[in-house]
């Protein structure tokens, strides 16, 4: 048992050293997550359906069946920083921590967003098909 330990170590952590961590993303924390409008603040721009909803967002695209237009690589990539393929959007990004301007001290050099919060997110988008 000890050996099947110290081997997942071995094995996990280049993963680890490299910012990844071993647990995978959990559609219901996700669902959690973009529902709490302190923590990941999705849906002050996002609407969960295509038809929208008076106490969600309207400049950016609904959520409805994000799934079936982009993978899970491509949604976190997108959500980690959309910079990379929009340089004036007015999303956050969540995993980056260059370039921005007027952070408050206690979140200077932090992402906004985990590891895990970002693979949980990732997670729950990836069941929203049509």
């Amino acid at each position: 048992m000890r050996l099947m330990r110290l081997m997942h170590w071995v094995l996990a952590a280049p993963l680890l050293a490299a910012g990844a961590h071993a647990e995978p993303g959990d559609a219901a924390r996700g669902r959690l997550l973009v529902a709490d409008r302190t923590q990941s603040l999705c849906l002050l721009c996002h609407a969960l359906t295509a038809a929208g909803d008076a106490n969600q967002g309207n400049l950016a695209p609904p959520l409805a069946g994000v799934a079936a237009r982009l993978s899970a690589k491509g949604l976190r990539d997108r959500i980690a920083d959309m910079r990379r393929f929009n340089p004036a959007t007015v999303m956050p990004p969540f995993r980056s921590t260059e370039g921005l301007r007027d952070v408050a001290p206690a979140w200077q050099g932090k992402p906004a967003m985990t590891e895990q919060q970002l693979d949980d997110i990732v997670a729950y988008l990836a069941t929203l098909a049509p």
